[in-house]
Protein backbone atom coordinates (compact mmCIF):
# COMPACT_ATOMS: atom_id res chain seq x y z
CA UNK A 1 0.00 0.00 0.00
CA UNK A 2 1.39 3.37 -1.03
CA UNK A 3 1.67 5.95 1.69
CA UNK A 4 -0.66 8.46 -0.23
CA UNK A 5 -3.19 5.80 -0.36
CA UNK A 6 -2.84 4.80 3.39
CA UNK A 7 -3.15 8.29 4.48
CA UNK A 8 -6.68 8.93 6.09
CA UNK A 9 -8.99 11.40 4.39
CA UNK A 10 -9.37 14.37 5.56
CA UNK A 11 -12.80 14.90 3.60
CA UNK A 12 -15.89 14.76 5.54
CA UNK A 13 -17.44 11.12 4.47
CA UNK A 14 -20.83 12.16 2.52
CA UNK A 15 -23.03 9.99 4.78
CA UNK A 16 -21.76 11.57 8.08
CA UNK A 17 -22.66 14.75 6.51
CA UNK A 18 -25.80 13.81 5.65
CA UNK A 19 -26.52 11.99 8.95
CA UNK A 20 -25.55 15.12 10.61
CA UNK A 21 -27.25 17.40 8.65
CA UNK A 22 -30.36 15.80 9.54
CA UNK A 23 -29.60 15.76 12.75
CA UNK A 24 -29.74 19.44 13.13
CA UNK A 25 -33.64 19.22 11.58
CA UNK A 26 -35.00 18.84 15.08
CA UNK A 27 -32.97 21.90 16.22
CA UNK A 28 -34.44 23.86 13.55
CA UNK A 29 -37.54 22.73 13.90
CA UNK A 30 -37.85 23.22 17.67
CA UNK A 31 -36.83 26.92 17.06
CA UNK A 32 -39.62 27.22 14.56
CA UNK A 33 -42.37 25.77 16.74
CA UNK A 34 -41.72 27.75 19.78
CA UNK A 35 -42.92 30.44 17.98
CA UNK A 36 -46.01 29.05 16.60
CA UNK A 37 -49.40 30.58 17.98
CA UNK A 38 -50.01 26.99 19.14
CA UNK A 39 -49.34 26.77 22.81
CA UNK A 40 -49.12 22.88 22.47
CA UNK A 41 -46.79 23.30 19.93
CA UNK A 42 -44.64 25.71 21.66
CA UNK A 43 -44.30 23.58 24.40
CA UNK A 44 -42.98 19.98 22.22
CA UNK A 45 -40.54 22.64 21.00
CA UNK A 46 -39.23 23.44 24.13
CA UNK A 47 -39.56 20.42 25.70
CA UNK A 48 -38.37 18.29 22.47
CA UNK A 49 -35.41 20.72 21.46
CA UNK A 50 -33.97 20.66 25.07
CA UNK A 51 -34.89 17.08 25.15
CA UNK A 52 -33.23 16.26 21.86
CA UNK A 53 -30.42 18.58 22.81
CA UNK A 54 -29.52 16.69 25.70
CA UNK A 55 -28.88 13.57 23.88
CA UNK A 56 -26.95 15.13 21.11
CA UNK A 57 -24.41 15.98 24.33
CA UNK A 58 -24.72 12.38 25.33
CA UNK A 59 -23.42 11.37 21.77
CA UNK A 60 -20.97 13.91 21.55
CA UNK A 61 -18.86 12.53 24.77
CA UNK A 62 -19.67 8.70 24.05
CA UNK A 63 -17.73 9.63 20.83
CA UNK A 64 -14.63 9.88 22.90
CA UNK A 65 -15.53 6.86 24.96
CA UNK A 66 -14.70 5.14 21.51
CA UNK A 67 -12.18 6.56 20.92
CA UNK A 68 -10.77 6.14 24.36
CA UNK A 69 -11.30 2.28 24.16
CA UNK A 70 -9.45 2.21 20.65
CA UNK A 71 -6.19 3.15 21.47
CA UNK A 72 -3.93 4.19 24.58
CA UNK A 73 -5.30 7.55 25.71
CA UNK A 74 -5.11 8.92 29.25
CA UNK A 75 -7.90 8.10 31.73
CA UNK A 76 -9.22 11.63 31.56
CA UNK A 77 -10.59 11.25 28.12
CA UNK A 78 -13.22 7.97 29.84
CA UNK A 79 -14.40 10.71 32.44
CA UNK A 80 -14.82 13.60 29.64
CA UNK A 81 -16.35 10.97 27.55
CA UNK A 82 -19.35 10.85 30.55
CA UNK A 83 -19.56 14.74 31.27
CA UNK A 84 -21.84 15.69 28.56
CA UNK A 85 -24.35 13.30 29.59
CA UNK A 86 -24.19 13.66 33.26
CA UNK A 87 -24.44 17.70 32.32
CA UNK A 88 -27.21 17.27 30.03
CA UNK A 89 -29.00 14.97 32.65
CA UNK A 90 -28.81 18.24 35.02
CA UNK A 91 -30.16 20.66 32.53
CA UNK A 92 -33.52 18.66 32.58
CA UNK A 93 -33.69 18.68 35.90
CA UNK A 94 -34.32 22.81 35.27
CA UNK A 95 -38.14 22.59 34.62
CA UNK A 96 -38.13 26.48 33.56
CA UNK A 97 -37.24 25.83 29.85
CA UNK A 98 -35.47 29.49 29.98
CA UNK A 99 -33.28 28.12 32.49
CA UNK A 100 -32.85 24.86 30.63
CA UNK A 101 -31.60 26.60 27.26
CA UNK A 102 -29.20 28.66 29.36
CA UNK A 103 -27.60 25.37 30.35
CA UNK A 104 -27.26 24.09 27.20
CA UNK A 105 -26.24 26.45 25.28
CA UNK A 106 -22.87 26.96 27.01
CA UNK A 107 -22.44 23.29 26.60
CA UNK A 108 -22.45 22.79 23.08
CA UNK A 109 -19.76 25.23 23.58
CA UNK A 110 -17.78 23.61 26.17
CA UNK A 111 -18.27 20.28 24.12
CA UNK A 112 -16.78 21.66 21.15
CA UNK A 113 -13.50 23.27 22.83
CA UNK A 114 -13.05 19.79 24.34
CA UNK A 115 -13.22 18.65 20.63
CA UNK A 116 -10.98 21.76 19.51
CA UNK A 117 -8.66 20.17 22.22
CA UNK A 118 -8.42 16.73 21.07
CA UNK A 119 -8.17 18.17 17.37
CA UNK A 120 -5.28 19.67 18.08
CA UNK A 121 -3.31 16.92 19.46
CA UNK A 122 -4.55 15.18 16.55
CA UNK A 123 -6.99 12.71 18.90
CA UNK A 124 -9.78 12.83 16.37
CA UNK A 125 -9.91 13.85 12.47
CA UNK A 126 -9.77 16.89 11.37
CA UNK A 127 -12.79 16.35 9.08
CA UNK A 128 -14.84 15.00 11.97
CA UNK A 129 -13.81 18.72 13.52
CA UNK A 130 -15.05 20.49 10.48
CA UNK A 131 -18.32 18.38 10.58
CA UNK A 132 -18.70 19.71 14.28
CA UNK A 133 -17.99 22.69 13.58
CA UNK A 134 -20.73 23.21 11.42
CA UNK A 135 -23.19 21.19 13.29
CA UNK A 136 -22.69 22.98 16.60
CA UNK A 137 -23.81 26.31 14.79
CA UNK A 138 -26.93 24.34 13.37
CA UNK A 139 -27.28 23.24 16.92
CA UNK A 140 -26.37 26.84 18.53
CA UNK A 141 -28.59 28.21 16.16
CA UNK A 142 -31.88 26.18 16.95
CA UNK A 143 -31.41 26.80 20.63
CA UNK A 144 -30.99 29.96 20.49
CA UNK A 145 -33.90 30.45 17.81
CA UNK A 146 -36.10 28.99 20.97
CA UNK A 147 -34.55 31.41 23.53
CA UNK A 148 -35.65 34.74 21.06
Amino acid sequence: MTKASSAPSNRIPPIAHLLGLGGVIPFIASGIAVHTNNADLVLYGFVGGTSYAAVILTFLGAVHWGLAMSDDRPSRWFIWSITPSLLAWASLLIFDVDLRLYALVPLFGLAWGVDRIAANQQLIPEWYMRLRTRLTIGALFGLLLMMV
